[in-house]
């Protein structure tokens, strides 16, 4: 079933994209940038989720336009000519949907990755240390590892290195792969290390403790934003409640109080 799907979605996002031509380039590279950071779901492809897009800008008006059929105060979108611009709507709100559920993807992957990367160069740099070179000592560090996004990029390292990349061109593409500055900061500081043939130890313990710091001062700028995102909802659904036990009865003695005269 699964293979049959791949296979469908490939002959429609190939046909599209062979009919756009160059226009679609960007978007492609956009794509293929948005799958890596998501972590490739499903195994999708740039030009499967091309076709995906294409199917959920179709059915995205469909089933909406029968709902809202169904719906009385909504007839009026589709009586003249502001229906033309209302399905336009939809349809880009379908094509955008798929790429918004790779962002949110994407985001949740890196936050992930964010939160293991201090303790996984702690661990990097305990074992280098000990001994072994940068190489055996991250494939040790990844076997200890539990599965979580951290790992899975590390085991795509691994595979490029076993297909004889080169070392510094895997960790670029891993650093590419996940987008997180984090991830770039220590990908460069190592790179630079090989460069200049220093000791990686030292260069693992200082981003260590620099992204360490950074995730600190996260949690503290999210701490301090809380009371203001938590304002809205206090307004919106606390305080009407409140309000209401409050002057409720105040208000319904005072109507029978009226009434009474």
């Amino acid at each position: 079933m699964a293979l049959t799907l791949h296979k469908f979605l490939n002959s429609l996002g190939g046909a599209i994209r062979a009919n756009a031509g160059e226009a679609l380039d960007d978007h492609m590279d956009t794509l293929k940038k948005k799958l890596q950071a998501a972590g490739v779901p499903y195994g999708l492809t740039p030009v499967q989720m091309l076709a995906v897009q294409a199917i959920c800008g179709l059915a995205f008006p469909l089933i909406w336009v029968a709902i809202m059929l169904q719906l009385p105060q909504f007839r009026f979108l589709f009586a003249g000519p502001q229906q033309i611009i209302f399905y336009l709507i939809l349809i880009f709100l379908g094509m955008f949907f798929p790429i918004m559920n790779l962002n949110e993807r994407a985001r949740d992957r890196q936050r992930s990755i964010a939160l293991m990367l201090p303790d996984t160069l702690d661990l990097l740099t305990i074992t280098v240390e000990a001994g072994l070179d940068f190489t055996t000592a991250m494939r040790r560090v990844a076997e200890k590892m539990k599965p979580s996004a951290l790992r899975d990029e590390i085991e795509r390292f691994f595979n490029q290195l076993e297909l004889g990349r080169p070392r510094r061109e895997a960790l670029r593409e891993l650093a590419d792969r996940v987008q997180l500055n984090d991830m770039q900061t220590v990908v460069s500081a190592l790179i630079q290390a090989d460069r200049l043939g220093s000791s990686i130890g030292p260069v693992l313990r200082v981003q260590s403790d620099m992204i360490r710091t950074r995730r600190a001062q996260r949690c503290e700028k999210a701490a301090q934003e809380a009371p203001v995102k938590m304002l809205l909802p206090l307004l919106s659904c606390i305080f009407p409640a409140v309000f209401i036990m409050i002057f409720g009865p105040v208000i319904i003695q005072m109507i029978q109080d009226v009434s009474a005269r």
